[in-house]
């Protein structure tokens, strides 16, 4: 595989989108926000390629299980780099709700030990962390420092600079040599394989694109309520259609913990959401 070369494809067709739609917004835009912006490429291209070298290695549900750790490592990050009113809440409940992921990650992790890779799961933990630090950035930027810059602009920007590290990085582990090599030739020149790609890519700008607007505009409560549904999804298409392992109770049972334990974290989340106006207008 060829996992910074699909990375940039993706990134490329990102921007010949974007770019013959929200190209022309550039020209008014102050120039300092758009040079603070230029921290999240990087974040952001490595996050991208750190996720395929991880899907090559372990199964979908395993990379959700790690994925579901994010609250663990967010929390104390947002609560120093975002203001008092933007912080996530933290209290007893939450705290239990974030146990309740790990420890659904630690059973399932064991109940498939045998086929575990640890280079795939060095590259998951390697995903989480650039995960989070991605997206507490751009909340942040977005909300404050980059607040004016719309949406497509900095799809365009990240998807553009982005390709820079990830093309330094296909040509460091040699994957241009790959793709030239007449074992793999073929996949590059089958056309069912570039529908793949144009299609992963349509769907890329979605998330990218999508991503910055709904941290903007829609309310904490949707996006937890989105998050979780994803999950569920993911972890179905990873069972249904790839054939994840999850052939043990222990690895069934710690599945469960780690998708029930996210759910709880994101009702809980909303229900800070929904109870600090009140409790605002109260001490008003």
């Amino acid at each position: 595989g060829a996992p910074a070369l699909i990375s940039a494809v993706q990134m490329v067709i990102a921007v010949v989108v974007m770019t013959a739609t929200g190209g022309s917004k550039f020209k008014d835009l102050p120039r300092s926000q758009l040079l603070t912006w230029m921290i999240v490429p990087l974040l952001f291209a490595g996050m991208l390629c750190s996720s395929f070298y991880a899907y090559a290695y372990i199964s979908l549900s395993l990379l959700t299980v790690v994925r579901n750790l994010t609250p663990l490592v967010a929390l104390p990050i947002e609560n120093v780099v975002m203001p008092p009113e933007r912080r996530p809440a933290i209290s007893l409940p939450i705290v239990l709700a974030i146990m309740i992921m790990l420890a659904g990650a630690v059973i399932y992790g064991d109940g498939i030990l045998p086929t575990l890779s640890v280079v795939g799961l060095a590259c998951a933990f390697l995903n989480l962390s650039l995960a989070v630090s991605d997206r507490v950035l751009q909340r942040r930027l977005l909300t404050m420092e980059c607040k004016d810059l719309p949406s497509d602009v900095c799809t365009i920007i990240t998807n553009t600079f982005g390709l820079v590290p990830t093309l330094l990085l296909a040509t460091a582990t040699h994957q241009f040599d790959e793709v030239s090599d007449p074992a793999h030739k073929a996949s590059w020149h089958d056309p069912q394989i570039w529908v793949l790609l144009l299609l992963s890519g349509i769907i890329g700008i979605g998330i990218c694109f999508l991503g910055f607007v709904c941290q903007r505009a829609i309310s904490a409560t949707s996006f937890f309520v989105l998050q979780n549904v994803s999950k569920v999804a993911v972890v179905s298409a990873g069972v249904i259609v790839f054939g994840d392992p999850i052939k043990s109770p222990a690895a069934a049972g710690g599945l469960f913990l780690s998708l029930s334990g996210s759910f709880l974290y994101g009702a809980l989340q909303m229900r800070a959401v929904t109870t600090k106006p009140a409790e605002v207008e109260k001490k008003q």
